[in-house]
């Protein structure tokens, strides 16, 4: 009886342990559930007069929510990317056909026959790559201009605003066309936003959009919803609203019908600006792609800038100062060479490596005597290759 009772209930402790995942995530999508119902309820009686019952917009008082742009969907981001891409591209190519030609022309060190061979060869081939890149840039431009053609009545409800900068994309400088659409893509880029959607709808309805009464003909301003900014939402009902808000997303299912059922889209800056480059994007969180990127664009760390970025751009020193919360700034090289490196999985690692790991991808290895999840994972987003570069070159020096 004994061993029939152990037995029974090792196999039950062991069916709990197989199904408490599958439970967890259940109760989760139950939660999540609920609060999305709720949030429902608050937005039609408080919002959907100014966004619209669907969240279209409604009567010129705010935009709509539920729309593409809203969701990080560009429906050029494609072609963007390609252009500005092969743009840099051909900025690298063209250098080293610079570089080549000097090279070629040297009076006082001039190549060797079979050098000059080498070089002429070689200056074939970065030809081809031009004409290739080229091409491309070609290509995107006609297919971006094919897509903006299908959403006019998109671009005339508020998409892109500021179209009219560009409005003649055939003309407008090339670089002056990248900037607009790099920085009008999303609505998160349109506002230079650095956090995520939901950050961003939950900060919005707390504190509110004063400003918004100046540009929506028909609004008096968007107020501060949240008891804490003297609204009447308590926090947990601010993040039911978020959560319906959040609820439309359609992920990679937008589609056009989506850009053109929206009535309005959210507005511009009040000052109307644009940066006059466009941003340089992320680093990410592709390790060895980063350092192979570095080594291809020359990119040097500055150790006086990464200082800075480490201690107040992203608040590095917060959490690494002392080790309370994370392994001590100071000592950090040091420990990395006689101590990380030497552990197993680190074979062949740089210290370079390491550390460029250590920021992007913080969960791969936690160092013993600290907590997983602490350290955000999103840096590879918000850092783009030099800053990351800046920081990596202040911790060598430690």
């Amino acid at each position: 009886m004994g061993i029939t009772m152990f037995v029974g209930m090792m196999i039950l402790v062991g069916w709990v342990a197989i199904n408490e995942e599958a439970r967890m995530q259940a109760f989760v999508q139950q939660h999540t559930g609920r609060s999305i119902e709720r949030g429902a309820e608050l937005y039609a009686l408080n919002c959907s007069e100014c966004h619209g019952e669907e969240g279209y917009g409604a009567g010129d008082r705010a935009p709509g929510l539920n729309n593409p742009h809203f969701f990080g969907y560009d429906p050029v981001g494609l072609q963007t990317a390609a252009i500005i891409n092969a743009n840099r591209a051909l900025v690298r190519l063209n250098k080293n056909i610079n570089n080549l030609l000097t090279e070629l022309t040297d009076a006082e060190n001039p190549p060797s026959e079979e050098r000059q061979n080498e070089i002429l060869a070689a200056l074939d081939e970065l030809e081809a790559q031009i004409e290739e890149q080229n091409a491309i840039i070609e290509s995107a431009v006609a297919d971006r201009i094919a897509v903006l053609e299908s959403l006019d009545t998109a671009v005339e409800n508020g998409l892109f605003p500021l179209w009219d900068t560009v409005v003649d994309i055939e003309t407008t400088s090339q670089n002056e066309v990248e900037v607009f659409f790099y920085n009008n893509g999303t609505r998160l880029a349109q506002v230079g936003w650095g956090g995520d959607l939901r950050g961003y709808i939950i900060t919005t309805l707390i504190h509110g959009r004063p400003g918004s009464g100046n540009v929506w003909p028909n609004s008096e301003g968007m107020a501060a919803w949240s008891q804490t900014a003297g609204g009447r939402f308590r926090h947990d009902e601010i993040e039911d609203l978020a959560a319906y808000i959040l609820n439309w997303d359609k992920g990679a299912d937008w589609a056009f019908e989506d850009y053109i059922a929206v009535a309005q889209y959210g507005k511009p800056l009040a000052d109307g600006s644009l940066p006059s480059e466009p941003p340089p994007p992320p680093a990410g969180d592709n390790v060895m792609g980063i350092l192979a990127r570095w080594e291809a664009n020359e990119v040097v760390g500055s150790e006086v800038s990464g200082a800075e970025l480490y201690d107040a751009e992203f608040g590095c020193t917060d959490c690494h100062r002392g080790g309370a919360s994370a392994p001590d700034t100071i000592g950090a090289l040091s420990r990395i060479q006689n101590e990380r490196l030497t552990a197993p999985g680190f074979e062949g690692y740089t210290v370079e490596q390491y550390i460029v790991e250590s920021i992007t991808r913080p969960g791969d290895y936690v160092v013993e005597g600290y907590s997983s999840g602490l350290m955000p994972v999103n840096f590879g987003v918000r850092m783009t290759d030099q800053q990351l570069a800046d920081i990596v070159a202040f911790l060598m020096t430690q």
